[in-house]
């Protein structure tokens, strides 16, 4: 991205979103609790935590540099295609993990 184009509330947008893309992997149980040191799974938290980025990326379309854009809809992108997959992962497994550990 190029800086001339980011303001400073563009960068602070950038980082909250990066922070919630990686809570989002974390519930999925993609990445490590850093807390715990364990991969937990909380796909009801996941949902709700892509449902919040996927809003930010809808209400942010007005006056937000294009490079933004399509980093915020790749990232939403990105968490649904892997919720989706360990969602039927766990479906398929008959296991209930909404919100149990890996």
């Amino acid at each position: 991205m190029t800086d001339i184009q980011m303001t400073k509330h563009d960068h602070i947008l950038m980082g909250l979103f990066s922070s919630l893309q990686a809570a989002a992997m974390q519930q999925m149980g993609k990445i490590q609790n850093p807390t715990t040191g364990k991969n937990e799974l909380d796909l009801n938290g996941a949902a709700s935590t892509i449902d919040i980025l996927d809003m930010l990326k809808v209400k942010c379309r007005m006056d937000t540099p294009e490079e933004l854009l399509r980093f915020m809809d790749n990232a939403v992108m990105d968490l649904q295609m892997s919720f989706l997959d360990e969602k039927k992962k766990h479906e398929d497994s008959g296991e209930d993990k909404t919100g149990a550990e890996a």
